[in-house]
């Protein structure tokens, strides 16, 4: 990634760099909902660096009031750019900020009181609904199914509280820290993508593309090859926002699980730099934030059916610590 550095010439320079590696959402998988002052806003960036950008590759699709942006191209752009002014960057960098603290920060029990809200945006009828709740963490994945209701109601409202216990860790295996320290070393550019898009892993890694899923089903398949005990974990990153997020546990040689984090590594590196984040805090350790459910590596967390299928889900989740 490229470093932004103060000032305008600093700035448009890393977005341009940006530029040079971005890879549109397919046009398929679009999802064009922010006009051009909502997408330069997110983006924070001068007016003249905006036009170069949009007539670089970052593409609005027509419509009727306007040219309209997929908010994961500007966050997959934003998030290379290096400005640190971006919205996507500053959030990021909040969520994140823990992986450059003291471990005692963040290897602690917390209890949080999770709220979600399922909307069906274009309901009609009677729905079926979908939600994998969160789970202990040491309940393994399909231990638990998830919970099924129907009914005519186009918005639906979860509740739960959660334990979350962090862990400050090493790898201990000297084989199991080549082989991780090998995979998150490939040279790829975390970015978000839509379900269908992410799961054809031969698109992903042809364009050097990695996100929590691909990441996470690429180290699992090396790892389960090298003979180690894997479990794909799909839940929640939780704090000042909350977000779906998938990572995965080994069964280190001394018996204990292990949590790697390739999402978050890659991540990391492009926001805070290589050197900024210890290297145990994404391979060997798990955060205090870090909610799992027993849904399979994969799995949509939550999902919902009417005679809009397939349905146009908003999901809004919010966390609190006790």
């Amino acid at each position: 990634m490229s470093q932004g550095t103060s000032g305008p010439a600093g700035t448009e320079a890393g977005w341009l760099a940006a530029l040079d590696g971005f890879v549109p959402v397919p046009e398929a998988h679009a999802r064009p909902e922010l006009d051009a002052a909502t997408a330069r806003h997110l983006l924070r960036c001068p007016p003249p660096v905006w036009e170069r950008l949009t007539a670089g590759g970052l593409t609005g699709r027509p419509a009727p009031d306007g040219e309209r942006y997929d908010s994961r191209d500007l966050f997959n752009l934003a998030v290379h750019s290096g400005s640190r002014a971006s919205v996507p960057e500053l959030a990021l960098s909040l969520a994140l900020r823990f992986a450059r603290q003291d471990p005692r920060h963040w290897s602690r029990t917390r209890e949080w009181d999770l709220r979600t809200t399922l909307t069906c945006l274009r309901h009609q009828g009677e729905g079926h609904w979908r939600a994998w709740p969160p789970a202990p963490y040491d309940t393994p994945a399909t231990d638990a199914g998830p919970r099924h209701w129907s009914g005519p109601e186009a918005v639906h409202t979860l509740r739960h509280s959660v334990r979350t216990r962090g862990v400050h860790a090493r790898l201990e295996s000297p084989r199991l820290r080549a082989e991780t320290a090998d995979e998150l070393a490939r040279p790829l550019r975390y970015v978000r993508m839509p379900a269908a898009v992410r799961a054809d892993a031969a698109w992903m890694a042809d364009r050097g593309l990695v996100d929590c899923v691909s990441g996470t089903l690429a180290l699992a398949r090396r790892l389960t090859a090298a003979g180690y005990e894997v479990r794909g974990r799909t839940g929640w990153l939780v704090g000042p926002e909350v977000a779906d997020h998938t990572w995965l546990d080994v069964r280190d040689d001394d018996g204990q699980w292990k949590s790697v984090d390739v999402a978050h590594h890659h991540l990391a590196r492009t926001l805070f730099g290589p050197d900024a984040v210890a290297p145990e805090a994404f391979a060997g350790s798990r955060p205090d934030r870090l909610v799992p459910s027993a849904a399979p590596l994969g799995e949509q967390l939550f999902a919902h059916r009417c005679r809009t299928a397939p349905a146009d889900l908003d999901c809004r989740i919010s966390a609190v610590s006790r």
